[in-house]
């Protein structure tokens, strides 16, 4: 196992690699992208598949970054007030 690695560092292509800025940063978004599917229950804010933690009141909020959104949904809430961060970390699409 550490030939392999060690000659595959050593390849053209571990070298080309090492030394690209965007396959490095798209190697790094692609790890985070698993880590949250592995791990979702921990990642996620909140549990999208919870019906007794929905908030109906809570329907359609924008996200946190306009003056209207909250914190507390930072991608902000779907029509029946599920969170859009953690649908998309469940991966989960809302219908």
């Amino acid at each position: 196992m550490k030939k392999t690695l060690a000659r595959w560092a050593d390849s053209d292509v571990g070298y080309s690699f090492r030394t690209s800025p965007v396959a490095i940063a798209a190697a790094l978004i692609a790890l985070v992208c698993v880590v949250c599917a592995v791990f979702a229950g921990w990642v996620s804010p909140h549990n999208p598949f919870d019906l007794a933690a929905l908030e109906l009141g809570d329907a359609r909020l924008p996200p946190a970054w306009t003056a209207e959104g909250s914190s507390k949904y930072l991608l902000g809430t779907d029509d029946q007030g599920r969170d859009i961060l953690s649908a998309v970390i469940y991966a989960r699409a809302s219908r």
